[in-house]
């Protein structure tokens, strides 16, 4: 098997994961306790870290947690015409769809998972998340 898996592998292991969710839950109906008014304090996310706390010790869902994706952050578009593109030159300003201002997609296979700003860490560039969709939608958009 090579270290990038097909679309089909993939949708075979997520429907494998959801169905043993599926039933996990049915077997382990939580008690619910009185309702708190009170949010738990935010934490800075560490790098690794997945917000699925059930992963542990589940080999088919460590094994999908462990598949290397690429990202991509696009700050914007535009078009322009061949001629347009060969007049470019060391110097050259291309003016894009988005203000400065506005928030910046995050992708992954070319799906919008996340919008942020982008930052400057150590003279590289780097991407502050501001809203990021949950783990469901994330999940159902790969």
């Amino acid at each position: 098997m090579s270290d990038i898996l097909s679309q089909e592998e993939l949708d075979a292991l997520l429907a494998q994961v959801r169905s043993q969710d599926d039933s996990d839950e049915e077997q382990h109906e939580p008690e619910l306790g009185p309702l708190s008014t009170a949010a738990p304090p935010m934490r800075e996310a560490k790098s690794g870290s997945y917000g699925v706390a059930h992963a542990v010790g589940d080999p088919s869902l460590n094994l999908i947690l462990a598949i290397p994706l690429e990202l991509s952050v696009e700050l914007g578009r535009t078009r322009m015409s061949v001629h347009e593109l060969l007049q470019l030159g060391q110097g050259s300003v291309i003016e894009l769809d988005r203000m400065a201002t506005d928030l910046i997609d995050l992708t992954v296979h070319g799906r919008v998972i996340a919008t942020g700003e982008a930052v400057v860490v150590n003279e590289s560039f780097g991407f502050r998340v501001a809203e990021v969709d949950s783990v469901q939608q994330r999940i159902n958009k790969l």
